[in-house]
């Protein structure tokens, strides 16, 4: 494959590749097992370009061109995140000390998703017309036909030599007791140093506003047993306590909630999410850094939606999806 033609790949593929990763992100139930097959392809595809990239480096580094740095910099990227893609897809390395294989492929995507970004600005190439000639299919024909064929081989190798990828969820995560659940906040989110006794939840709807303590809300007792997926790369199964947030809003409420942390994090959701503010997880209060003193449980949503140390909730009638799909702090 010419390298100007695999150049030309690889700027399909790089955002095709970051557009299906944040998709498997947004979606935790439904169809969200095609989403993740289609990221795994996009992926193996960029592997079967491999080896013409690499020539087309060679010739790059050879010429000492000023933007080699960036060109090696966006190869070591991509490298990254196919090797820690796969390493978290076949569960044979799903963590290595403080960082999951997740962490490290998506970092590395988001760079390589710059990196090939000024790239492509630096070194503008257009489409010409025998780029799109009957052979130039038949190529991208083979090229996705070898990703397919990988990802099956990997599927099946799994299933046989029992990999721990072959028991993951369908949003690709792994399981964890719930006693387990690891205590992690959606980028630089802290958990905030306030007492939980003068902790108070402030609902406002219809214009009108109340107020309540924590003890106010355990006393609902309301319960649901809900999977936790976090976007990291794992999830867990527990039974939570605490009250339906349409209990604190008036008798037939519709639209949408924008709940907010004491942090400042906030997302905004349907009421038809079956949503709960939980004080307790698995029969027991729940600690700082799983939320406490007041989180919010949302079944069939990935865990950023499950805002922690909830402070406030603002009910509208706002459609719900009118905010960034996911979280920009």
């Amino acid at each position: 494959m010419a390298g100007r033609r695999t150049n030309l790949a690889l700027r399909v593929l790089l955002p095709g590749a970051a557009a299906t990763g944040g998709l498997t992100f947004l979606v935790g139930s439904g169809p969200v097992r095609p989403v993740v097959v289609l990221h795994g392809l996009v992926g193996l595809a960029l592997v079967v370009l491999t080896p013409w990239k690499t020539a087309v480096a060679r010739r790059g580094l050879a010429r000492r061109r000023r933007d080699r740095w960036l060109s090696l910099a966006l190869t070591a990227a991509v490298l990254l995140a196919l090797a820690s893609g796969l390493a978290h897809g076949t569960g044979l390395l799903v963590a290595a000390g403080a960082l999951t294989a997740m962490q490290v492929h998506v970092g590395a995507g988001l760079v390589a998703l710059a990196a090939g970004l000024a790239h492509a600005r630096r070194r503008r190439q257009r489409v010409r017309t025998g780029d799109l000639s009957r052979r130039t299919v038949v190529r991208a024909g083979l090229v996705a036909a070898a990703a397919g064929g990988g990802y099956a081989t990997l599927e099946v190798a799994g299933s046989a030599l029992s990999w721990p990828g072959a028991r993951r969820r369908a949003t690709g995560s792994y399981q964890l007791a719930a006693a387990s659940m690891p205590a992690t906040s959606w980028l630089l989110d802290a958990v905030p140093d306030d007492d939980p006794l003068a902790w108070r939840l402030t609902v406002t709807s219809a214009g009108a506003t109340r107020s309540y303590s924590v003890a106010d809300l355990a006393a609902y007792g309301d319960r649901v047993r809900a999977v936790l997926d976090c976007t990291g790369g794992w999830w867990a199964t527990q039974e939570w306590s605490g009250v339906q947030v349409r209990r604190l809003l008036p008798a037939g409420a519709t639209g949408s909630v924008e709940v907010v942390s004491a942090t400042g994090y906030r997302r905004r959701l349907p009421l038809t999410d079956g949503l709960l503010l939980a004080v307790a997880g698995g029969g027991t209060a729940l600690t700082p850094g799983h939320g406490a003193p007041l989180r919010l449980v949302v079944p069939g949503r990935r865990g950023f939606h499950w805002v922690k140390w909830v402070t406030r909730i603002e009910h509208d009638g706002r459609p719900w999806w009118l905010e960034p799909p996911l979280p920009l702090r």
